[in-house]
């Protein structure tokens, strides 16, 4: 008989459609479906609609302040890093570029875009030299920015190459500027911990068997997110961004933090020990 695990994401995992694939989480039935944006993704979890959603770890800073649980905790790393692209529209090249500019948003103040807010800042353009305008998810960034609505975004695969293919500009990386930039994290409220252990603690040991094959099987890995219908270039980026360790990254959360707090935003009075608990991973 096998246990559900409902999961929200706004891409699937790479690692996971790999487990799923090759059979490594018996027991486990996934039910994955694809949200909107990072509020719907908190609306879920602080009702309990979802057990757990694949989200950027700066998130849980700011849903942690919000009315509800409070607390929420990353429970594993499912990428080394997210690769994300800041996008602008024709003639917007450089971050200068953006002064002026309409930036759309999954959250003004949560997620990806803290990186952004810190990477504009570094280029001494401030808060008042734009605005952010919420979209919703990387699928309605895109789609948005794509459209013509807005002057930059930030997306990664597969819709920043779909953008660029599309005649928008790249601008730059955040991994080019941060390099220990951390992947998405895996997200519970602590309070369900007890009760989705069995399955949850199920679920990662199967897909750290994976990210073990990926590394040893990659034109395997590359078939199947080939199949689920991702492009070469977005595979290779995929592949990549396959983690060495389901563990959250120390260096990358801290420098979430860093981000935040450069960016006067509330939630950086955190620590690492605070925001993560590995207690569901296999034990090394």
């Amino acid at each position: 008989m096998s246990s559900t695990l409902r999961l929200l994401w706004f891409v699937p995992s790479p690692v996971a459609l790999a487990a799923d694939a090759w059979g490594l989480t018996p027991g486990v039935s996934l039910q994955a479906e694809r949200n909107p944006s990072s509020d719907a993704q908190f609306e879920a979890l602080a009702s309990g609609r979802a057990d757990a959603v694949l989200t950027a770890i700066d998130n849980v800073m700011d849903w942690n302040l919000r009315d509800g649980p409070q607390d929420f905790c990353v429970v594993a790393q499912l990428e080394r890093t997210t690769p994300l692209t800041v996008i602008g529209q024709r003639g917007r090249d450089r971050l200068e570029d953006l002064r002026g500019a309409t930036i759309l948003v999954d959250a003004p103040r949560n997620g990806f875009i803290v990186a952004l807010r810190a990477m504009l800042a570094d280029a001494g353009i401030e808060p008042d030299d734009y605005a952010l305008e919420p979209v919703g998810g990387v699928k309605e960034r895109h789609d948005a920015i794509v459209s013509g609505h807005g002057d930059a975004t930030l997306l990664g695969p597969p819709f920043d190459a779909m953008a660029l293919d599309a005649g928008l500009s790249r601008v730059a990386t955040v991994q080019e500027r941060y390099p220990t930039f951390p992947g998405q994290g895996l997200v519970v409220s602590a309070g369900a911990l007890e009760r989705l252990r069995p399955t949850l603690s199920a679920w990662l040991q199967g897909l750290d068997k994976a990210r073990w094959r990926m590394s040893d099987d990659p034109e395997g890995a590359r078939q199947i997110l080939a199949l689920a219908g991702f492009s070469a270039p977005v595979v290779d980026a995929m592949l990549r961004g396959t983690p060495a360790s389901l563990r959250p990254d120390r260096d990358g959360i801290e420098l979430l933090i860093q981000q935040r707090r450069r960016c006067g935003l509330p939630g950086a009075d955190t620590t690492y020990d605070r925001l993560v608990n590995t207690s569901a991973l296999p034990q090394d």
